[in-house]
């Protein structure tokens, strides 16, 4: 199992230079310099999945139906290869107070 996106671009054998330039991209689009591109390809290697807190304010779970429908990449894929979906109030099995320190823990 994948645990960093530097493990997930190796087992998509994505190459070390196109990486690079992605990092070169993202360095451009945020106006850095090129001195950055390193820094930018040290921190993403060692990034692990991307916690989300899902709140639902003004929606009808029309969007989380949404992501349950999803075929590429499918809801499962999503949730265990590419983020850690650490609050979502639909989804999570935990409900009353054990949701919300769900979410207090998710936050710090």
């Amino acid at each position: 199992m994948s645990h960093t996106l530097a493990d997930k671009l190796r087992s998509h054998d994505i190459s070390r230079r196109a990486f690079l330039k992605f990092c070169a991209t993202t360095a451009s689009l945020l106006a850095l310099p090129p001195s950055m591109i390193p820094n930018i390809a040290q921190a993403l290697e060692a990034a692990k999945r991307q916690s989300v807190i899902w709140l639902s304010f003004q929606e009808c779970t029309g969007c989380t139906e949404s992501l349950t429908r999803a075929h590429e990449p499918n809801i499962e894929s999503l949730i265990f290869d590419y983020l850690s979906l650490d609050y979502h109030h639909t989804l999570q099995a935990a409900a009353g107070e054990a949701a919300e320190h769900a979410l207090e823990t998710a936050m710090q």
